[in-house]
This record gives structure tokens, C-alpha cells and sequence, in this order.
């Protein structure tokens, strides 16, 4: 006990000297209680901090790619998530998912496609039982809890699609369904469709969503949809907006379409203007039936399937750069942007040019990835425009 007393103090006696000689200061630590100890002795601890957790306003959502032919994203479904593939589209307005109930044998897109199980949600919420049958779609309507990004859109009304028709544009299509963000004008779900919904909710606050797809070769990842506003990190320069012309289509004007012959000349199309929509779920640039073949011409595309045209793949980067003005604006598209590459699951992949019959009335024109790849485009629906914007 002597002896450690001793130590003791011959240590104290060391450390003040030196303490001394080099400045050194003991500063006293005091222990305090950790929030969680707070709490348990007040639950009203951390109101009394103020402390809240401030919810997003916006939202950036990861779209991925296939082939060159179509963006998605994922989303889930229902509590627990059920997991789908689907494509933003501002030609449709509803949102619709395959269902369990969906035959294989009678429709055997029904195969591929992840379908919707309304049982084994807890979040499902029964309405009355409406039919649903749009464009070789058919089923019924159902209410659930959709889940993307940080986001959760409760009580969206959708359309659970029990029967798919095999067309075309079902027939190759990728993803399991389809959220739309077309006006509600067009919506034969219900008028608070899933972005006026996430409005109404106040889970976003502006009245915008943006999109960004890339022709990235090297990544599976095919851009961002950007909902409640825009991201200038992508915008190169000013951003062009030009009026919504009917609030139906995402729908705008054309000034000229117009495709080089040589370095001096030009062959122009829709030189009086012109009315397109924007599509962002489809890499085709729609064009009236007369312009077709002409366009494609121009652009050396022989005909190949399903009245689409192709071009080998090793010219894509020797194409012909086509110019769009909107706006006054001239934006430029290369191969690269109007080229689609797809495979034909027999001989390979084939480049398939995104020109093709818009389908459409009144010689409307429609402007898919093939257009959208090589811009950044805003669509603002409280102002009825959309900004076009270049690449950074």
C-alpha cells in the first residue's frame, strides 16, 4: 500500500512538470445522458428538439435499357412489394400490370411478364369491380400502394390486366406494364392518375418530371426520370420551351424535319409545320405514311419486318445527321440516336431505323427515343410546355 501510494505521488509530481514545461492544460469531460436515455426518461424529448424529419419534394428515379428499344424502371407493388419492370409512357395516361389471372396458354406474353397478385397484399384495397379494355388490354380496376425511389403512392387505382392481345407492340415488349404520364384527359382509370396523385399527396411539389435517356453502350443503365423538377447537371446550354398545343398528347409543333442529301443540300419535310408527340415509350420517330420510305431512303434503310426498315450495322456511324427544329431551335440527331439495335433472336442483332408510320390522325408525327436520346426534355404541366434542351 506504501509503495503504491509512493508511485502515485512520484507520478502526479512527473506530470505537472511537464504539464508545465509544455503548456499542456486538463480540461475537465463531463458525461452527459444519450438521446436514447433522454427519451426513456421523457418521451417528449425529441419534440422538444425539434427535430423532424423533412420529407423529399422530388424524387430521381434510375431508368434502365433494353437493346436500344425501351426504358424502364422497377417498382413494387402491393405490402409486400411486388416486383415489376415498367415503362414511364406520356402517350398513356393509366398505369396497368399484368394479373395472376392472366392464362399462359391463352396469352403467352402473359409467360414473361412478373403479374400482380391482388391476395397477398395487404395494402390492396377492394373497389368496385369496373372493366378495363383499352387497345387489346383487358381486365379490371384495382386499387394499391405503389413503391419507387423513396417514393410511396398509396391508393393508386390501376388497371389489372387479365388478358393481352398479341400485337405488336405487346409482342416484343420487355417490361411487365406501363405507369402513364399523359394528361388525365386521356385516363380511363380514374382522373387522379399516379403523377397528379403524387401532386395531390404533396409527395412532390412541382408540377414537372424530366427525362434523360442515354445511348451508353457500356452500361445497362439507360438515364433518369426526374420527378418534381429538372436536373441542369444534363443541360447543356439554355433549355427551348415551347406551348402544349391540345392538352391530351404531350403535343407540340415541328417547324421542319429535315435529312441531307449531300453537303450542300437537304431534303426538308414538314416545312409548314407540323403537329408530334413526345414518346418516351418507344425509340420510334413516328411520320406520316407518305414520308416514310422517303426518310428512310435517304438514310440507305432497305426494308425489313413489320413494314420497319434496317441498315447494316457498321454504317450507323457514317449516317446522315438529321436536323429538328422546334422552337426556332435546331437540334441534331446522329445514327446513333435514330439507329435501334435489336436482337431477332435468330441471326443476331439488326439495326433497325426508328422511322416508321406514326399510326396516327391527321398526319401527326410522334418523337420516341430516337429524338429523346439526344435531348433533355422537361415536361411542365403547370405552365402546358415542354423544354428542350442539348446534351451536356
Amino acid at each position: 500500500m506504501t509503495c503504491r501510494l509512493i508511485f502515485l505521488l512520484f507520478f502526479y509530481f512527473v506530470y505537472c512538470t511537464i504539464a508545465e514545461e509544455t503548456n499542456i492544460y486538463r480540461m475537465p469531460l463531463i458525461r452527459r445522458k444519450s438521446p436514447l436515455q433522454m427519451l426513456i426518461k421523457d418521451p417528449h424529448y425529441m419534440r422538444k428538439l425539434n427535430i423532424q424529419k423533412i420529407p423529399p419534394t422530388n424524387e430521381n428515379i434510375t431508368l434502365f435499357k433494353y437493346m436500344d428499344s425501351e426504358y424502364y424502371a422497377e417498382i413494387l407493388v402491393g405490402k409486400p412489394g411486388q416486383k415489376f419492370s415498367v415503362i414511364f409512357d406520356t402517350t398513356w395516361s393509366d398505369m396497368w400490370l399484368p394479373s395472376k389471372l392472366c392464362s399462359e396458354i391463352i396469352y403467352p406474353i402473359c409467360l414473361k411478364k412478373n403479374k400482380y397478385d391482388q391476395d397477398i397484399s395487404s395494402t390492396h384495397k377492394f373497389i368496385d369491380p369496373t372493366p378495363f379494355n383499352v387497345d387489346g388490354l383487358v381486365g379490371n380496376l384495382t386499387c394499391d400502394t405503389i413503391r419507387l425511389g423513396h417514393l410511396n403512392v398509396t391508393d393508386l387505382i390501376f388497371a389489372e390486366i387479365i388478358g393481352i392481345q398479341n400485337l405488336t407492340q405487346y409482342q416484343f415488349m420487355h417490361a411487365d406494364g406501363i405507369i402513364g404520364l399523359g394528361y388525365n384527359t386521356m385516363a380511363r382509370t380514374t382522373n387522379n392518375t399516379f403523377f397528379y396523385k403524387l401532386l395531390d399527396d404533396k409527395k412532390i411539389l412541382k408540377p414537372i418530371f424530366s427525362v434523360y435517356m442515354n445511348r451508353d453502350v457500356t452500361s445497362t443503365k439507360g438515364g433518369t426520370i426526374f420527378l418534381g423538377g429538372y436536373e441542369p447537371k444534363h443541360i447543356s446550354g439554355e433549355i427551348t420551351y415551347v406551348p402544349v398545343v391540345t392538352k391530351n398528347y404531350w403535343q407540340i409543333e415541328m417547324n421542319q424535319f429535315s435529312v441531307p442529301i449531300n453537303k450542300t443540300n437537304a431534303m426538308t419535310f414538314c416545312d409548314q409545320g407540323c403537329q408530334v408527340i413526345l414518346d418516351t415509350s418507344s425509340n420510334q420517330i413516328g411520320v406520316p405514311t407518305k414520308y416514310v420510305a422517303s426518310i428512310n431512303y435517304l438514310v440507305k434503310a432497305t426494308l425489313y419486318l413489320y413494314n420497319r426498315y434496317e441498315v447494316k450495322c457498321s454504317l450507323v456511324n457514317k449516317l446522315p445527321k438529321i436536323t429538328i427544329n422546334i422552337g426556332s431551335r435546331d437540334f441534331h440527331l446522329s445514327g446513333r440516336h435514330y439507329i435501334q439495335k435489336m436482337d431477332n433472336g435468330q441471326n443476331g442483332t439488326v439495326c433497325i431505323t426508328a422511322f416508321c408510320d406514326s399510326g396516327l390522325d391527321d398526319g401527326l408525327w410522334s418523337l420516341g427515343g430516337g429524338f429523346l436520346s439526344s435531348v433533355y426534355t422537361t415536361f411542365d404541366l403547370e405552365n402546358n410546355r415542354i423544354g428542350i434542351a442539348n446534351l451536356r
